[in-house]
């Protein structure tokens, strides 16, 4: 049986993001497996974070796609703001799979295997073994996974964020690509719980998202409709080609995956609760998982960093929202069209990051209408 130093189950954006900080430190020459059931050469996320510049891990082999602008439409209202010294950047992963694939290629002492993990197994003091479907078991120090092998949590309970997008390319110009239109609340929409996302490329090309908040399961063929629909009825569009499609869903709750009991054992990515509860952003905040975890490995040989720990605060800001998505959704378009028009955009991105200080939380909540904000409170339930 094989024992490695570290394992890494899961390769899509924790497990890659963890192994290209790894590559860049003392521990590049540690004994490494990675395991996952795909090569990882197809698109099949989109990803986007905001920043004053891009990311050392943002991929170098393609033309850097960011915009400046963004707007929050509720009916026919929008309210279009510029993002002053923050940048929206976007991410195709199959650019971000192939960089960190020709990284890991420098790398002898790396090993890549493609299977399914059945089990994971540990003790307290041994090492930990990861049972694979065809491989067989390997072994290892430490073991990183971002695979929801067993579920924790009643997920029937847990509101999620699900979404289904198309990039679309028409032959007349349809999308004006100066700005994201982060959020479009359709007018007549029987729920105000699903909105529109659309990444303008040019003025012939788009990523279009239908995103809704929902506790149950919903068809991506129903999705898909609403999204013909929105391309129908609100955007003239009757004619275009799908290039790509993509799908998921995220857990909107501020309820923690617990700690696995042995602590060689680390989650990432959402499992670590590296997902924003009320927006669903991920990637930055994998970011900062990976790097404290490889800054603590290579100080002490041990990770503390066993989840992504969020100051308390933000957690409450976070339950207050989902609060209100599961209780009175019909409020949810007013208030981030409020929070856009009456505060600087920079300031809400930074709060959205959990990067501003309290007197700058005060002075940005401050600004909003309170009424809903203390029926959340006094009807407050942790979601």
């Amino acid at each position: 049986m094989v024992t490695y130093d570290y394992i890494i189950t899961g390769l899509g954006c924790a497990g890659l993001s963890l192994i290209y900080y790894l590559l860049d430190s003392p521990l590049r020459d540690k004994k490494i497996l990675l395991i996952d059931n795909s090569s990882k050469i197809e698109n099949d996320r989109t990803w986007c974070y905001w920043a004053e510049k891009p990311l050392e891990i943002h991929p170098k082999n393609t033309p850097l796609i960011f915009w400046d602008s963004m707007n929050i439409t509720e009916a026919k209202e929008a309210v279009l703001v510029n993002l002053q010294n923050l940048k929206y950047f976007h991410i195709k992963s199959s650019d971000f799979y192939k960089e960190v694939r020709e990284k890991i290629k420098m790398f002898p002492n790396v090993s890549f295997l493609k299977d399914s993990v059945k089990e994971i197994e540990s003790s307290k003091e041994g090492p930990v073994r990861v049972i694979t479907s065809k491989s067989g078991i390997f072994r290892s120090k430490f073991l990183f996974n971002s695979i929801p092998i067993s579920s924790s949590t009643n997920n029937s309970k847990v509101l999620k964020q699900s979404f289904v997008g198309w990039k679309v390319s028409t032959e007349k110009e349809c999308f004006n690509p100066s700005a994201v239109s982060l959020m479009h609340f359709v007018s007549g929409q029987e729920s105000k719980t699903d909105f529109f996302y659309i990444l303008p490329y040019n003025k012939n090309e788009a990523l279009i998202e239908y995103t809704l908040y929902t506790k149950n399961g919903i068809e991506i063929s129903m999705m898909e409709e609403r999204l013909a629909d929105y391309l129908k009825n609100e955007l003239g569009v009757t004619t275009y080609d799908i290039t790509f499609k993509e799908s998921g869903s995220i857990p909107m709750t501020t309820t923690e995956n617990p700690l696995h009991i042995h602590s060689n054992i680390i989650h990432l990515g959402t499992l670590a609760g590296c997902s924003k509860p009320s927006t669903g952003y991920t990637f930055y905040d994998i970011q900062k998982h990976c790097q404290s975890i490889i800054e603590e490995l290579v100080k002490s040989g041990k990770v503390n960093s066993r989840k992504w720990i969020r100051k308390k605060r933000f957690g409450f800001y976070d339950n207050i929202i989902l609060n209100i998505a599961v209780k009175w959704p019909a409020a949810l378009p007013g208030i981030f069209r409020q929070m856009f028009s009456k505060n600087q955009a920079n300031l809400i991105l930074k709060f959205l990051q959990e990067e501003t200080s309290i007197w700058e939380e005060i002075k940005l909540l401050s600004r909003l209408k309170f009424s809903i904000f203390i029926k959340s409170l006094l009807n407050y339930e942790r979601h």
